[in-house]
């Protein structure tokens, strides 16, 4: 079997968030970047150790993802690293492989980008979160809107394929209320090929927890702005994610399809579709904590991302006469109360049902016995 996807975790960022809970650390130094390049030196040859034992090899990667923590901060350095290993791995990239690093504001350089360009990646995603000053402020983002414009400016420049990252459900006040419609009217003059829309989740402690705007204003800022991109030519084929045509993710689908990824870098977690093998690694050491998932784990999950994607569930999913006839009657409930529709033997929830999809899962657990 063959491995064809690789996503990498780079945990280092020029500030913590205070909302974020990715696992990430401000370095001192760079010896503490050179720890960390060794460290995935050593997961490298575990990870390949594990593919043997379990029958996998690397394949032609088609898809990368390099992740964070703030990856563009990797600059030249980080380029040359994963060249480095594709040599000495001796893997090879595909002609279509999507290669997508992340990039932060004000954490990248032009020598750095073009690099990591010329090194194969072909798709920047963005963490740019408001277009707004104040709330980038509020969300205790290390870059300003300047940072936002240079980085906007050098992807035009580059003639780059990028995705945007926004963020929802921010605090409002009567004082401080946000118009992401317009913001995202200014981003679209950029012409990013997808935009991912994540709402704030919060710990109970965190510093503006007393000004999160309630569910019901989330559900309108949510749908609004599902109605304003699907109007300009985006299509809402995840839950959080929007895409022009052909645009999609390639390898977030992979995760979404519960295909296999694999995975490298401190907390990154890796799957083996085939073995139902899932692997997380520790922070400090070229160890991880495996996990086999039982049978009725798989299809819990399977089901959840068929309907977290506009492909949708099968009718037929269970294979089983009572089930399907079970959900069969679930998901007419679903249409007549306008949060999806029937199409190809295929339930595909629109956004509303997106929005709520955690309750209709309930839904199912409640109706149907697994």
């Amino acid at each position: 079997m063959h491995l064809n996807s690789l996503y990498l975790h780079y945990p280092f960022c020029r500030h913590l968030c205070n909302y974020c809970d990715f696992y990430k650390n401000v370095p001192k130094n760079d010896d503490e970047v050179t720890k960390f390049e060794a460290l995935l030196g050593q997961m490298i040859v575990r990870q390949k150790s594990l593919m043997s034992e379990l029958g996998y090899q690397w394949g032609d990667l088609e898809t990368i993802y390099i992740g964070g923590g703030t990856p563009s901060l990797w600059g030249r350095r980080g380029a040359g690293y994963i060249r480095n290993f594709l040599l000495n791995e001796k893997v090879s990239i595909t002609s279509n492989c999507e290669f997508t690093l992340e990039v932060n504001p004000g954490s990248w350089t032009s020598e750095g980008l073009e690099d990591w360009k010329k090194s194969g990646v072909n798709r920047f995603s963005l963490g740019i979160q408001s277009l707004d000053s104040r709330f980038i402020k509020l969300l205790d983002r290390v870059h300003n809107i300047d940072d936002v414009y240079a980085t906007l400016e050098k992807f035009k420049e580059m003639d780059a394929n990028f995705s945007v990252d926004f963020m929802l459900g921010l605090p409002q006040s009567e004082t401080l209320n946000r118009d992401v419609i317009k913001e995202l009217e200014t981003i679209l003059t950029y012409n990013p090929s997808h935009i991912s829309l994540y709402i704030l989740t919060t710990k109970d402690h965190y510093v503006h927890q007393s000004t999160i705007p309630s569910d019901e204003w989330i559900e309108k800022e949510y749908l609004a702005v599902s109605e304003y991109l699907q109007k300009n030519g985006f299509e809402h084929y995840e839950v959080s994610n929007f895409a022009k045509k052909g645009m999609a993710s390639k390898h977030n689908l992979r995760y979404w399809q519960m295909k296999s990824v694999g995975a490298l870098g401190p907390s990154a977690t890796g799957y083996l579709s085939e073995k139902n093998y899932r692997y997380k690694w520790k922070v400090s050491t070229a160890d991880f904590v495996p996990e086999v998932l039982e049978k009725k784990d798989v299809v819990l999950e399977t089901l959840y991302m068929n309907l977290r994607i506009s492909d949708g569930l099968s009718l037929t999913f269970f294979n089983d006469k009572e089930k399907d006839e079970q959900l069969a009657v679930i998901a007419e409930s679903w249409i007549n109360r306008g949060l999806g529709e029937i199409r190809g033997r295929r339930i595909i929830l629109n956004s509303r049902g997106f929005l709520i999809l955690d309750f209709l899962m309930d839904e199912i657990f409640s109706k149907i016995n697994f």
